[in-house]
Parts: structure tokens; sequence; C-alpha cells
């Protein structure tokens, strides 16, 4: 399972990183001189100067001090690589993406449900809850059974602020944290997000018949959440998951 309380990619995690190395060699700076105040101002032999004796003896604890800063500093840039936040997001061409995500009528052999099919999927799902008003959902059908295969849940800044604000916080990975820990998911794994750039994850979660999956997808201004009712494999539902990002993306 993922764990949601400690992000090693976030940005506040690499400046964590930083503020740790220069505090350690601080400490340790300010030991070197306490330590050594003695040995600052201890008496020198007969016929040497007493002042230049302590200044160099200064000026070596200062060149000790400016080394150990110096070390620190080198370490504590190698260390600073957080990932970008969300909303820095870049497509394959590098191009910047700010996609609106509208769910086709169809795509490779999923239907989507409209009327009383998608109102009854939606009454299986719920089973009485509410869920946000930022939240719009799909449901899919894969056999022409008129019962669900998939269930889609989309977030995007386009229409919810609070995404707004999320994705100029957050990694992708910080967003997938969240999902993946909300879901008890396991197993969870990053596959190619394709032309879209950002992120795609699966997971395994557990359905009232077994094992599900359970794949989301984050860009700039989106983060997209589909269940994969009867998948079990994470790879083909990743590949689904693809094919639905790449006709819901306009």
């Amino acid at each position: 399972m993922i764990i949601a309380s400690i992000d090693p990619t976030s940005q506040a995690y690499a400046a964590g990183q930083v503020f740790g190395y220069m505090s350690a060699a601080a400490i340790g700076i300010g030991l070197l001189w306490w330590l050594t105040r003695s040995w600052r101002k201890e008496s020198t032999p007969p016929g040497r100067d007493p002042a230049r004796a302590k200044g160099k003896r200064t000026w070596f604890i200062a060149g000790v001090s400016v080394f150990i800063t110096a070390l620190a500093s080198v370490k504590a840039f190698a260390s600073y690589h957080p990932e970008p936040r969300a909303i820095e997001t870049r497509a394959a061409d590098g191009a910047e993406e700010y996609p609106v995500i509208i769910l086709p009528d169809l795509f490779e052999r999923f239907r989507l449900l409209k009327g009383e099919a998608a109102t009854r999927a939606e009454t299986e799902v719920l089973a009485g809850r509410d869920l946000p008003h930022s939240l719009r959902t799909g449901y899919y059908d894969q056999d022409a059974d008129g019962a669900y295969d998939l269930f889609v849940l989309v977030t995007s800044s386009a229409w919810d602020p609070k995404v707004a604000e999320s994705k100029a916080t957050k990694s992708i990975s910080q967003e997938f944290r969240n999902v993946f820990a909300g879901a008890k998911a396991r197993d969870v794994a990053r596959f190619d997000p394709g032309q879209h750039g950002g992120g795609l994850d699966c997971g395994h979660v557990s359905g009232p018949d077994g094992d599900q999956s359970l794949c989301a997808w984050s860009d700039a201004a989106n983060l997209v959440v589909v269940r994969h009712v009867h998948e079990t494999d994470l790879a083909a539902a990743a590949r689904t998951t693809l094919a639905l990002r790449d006709a819901a993306t306009t």
C-alpha cells in the first residue's frame, strides 16, 4: 500500500533535506568553535607574537568552517530533486498540458451507459452515499449486458477551485499516494502515461466478488480515477485506462 504521510518526492521534503544538511553543518561548526576555544586562546611560547599565533589558529578554524559549509552546500544541492508540481505537467512533446476531459460515448469495446442504465449503475455504486458536487462520474459497459464494467470519477481544475489549488501545491505522486491510500490499494505500480504526460498508476483493490483494478491518471488540470470491475491484470487495466484517456482528452 502507498503511505500518504511521507512523500519523498514533494518540494517540502526536498527543502527539508536541504535544511537538514545545512542545520547539521551549522551545529558542527558551532561545536568546532566551542571545542577549540581554549586552544585558540592558549598561551604562546616565549619569543613568538601572541596576537599572531592566536590569529593563525582562528583563521585555521575559520577555514575548516568554510570547508564544512561548502561540503554541506554541495550535498544539499545534490539532494534537492523534488518532483514538479502537478500543474507543471508537460506532454510528451514538451508542451504544457491543460486538457479538457469529455468522457466519450464509445472507446474500444466500451460504451458509456446513459439514462436508466446509468442511474442503476450509480445507485449500485453509491449505495445511498452522496458524492461531492465537483466529482463527475461515468459508467461503461463492455459486453452490452447493461451492467457497468468501468466506473470513472473525474475531478478537474476547470470547474473546481480546490483541484486547481491542489495541482498548484502537490506533485502527481502525492495525488496518487492519497488516492490509493484512501482506496486501500496494494501492488500499486507506475505505467507509461502516454502522449499527454503526467502520471498513470494502477493497483489492486478489494471488490464484493474478489480483486479489482483501480487506475488513476493525472495531468496539469485533471485527476481521473477508473475502477475496473472485472479486470485483475494491472497492465491490461492500464492499457484500457490509457485508451480512455486518449479518447477523453481534447
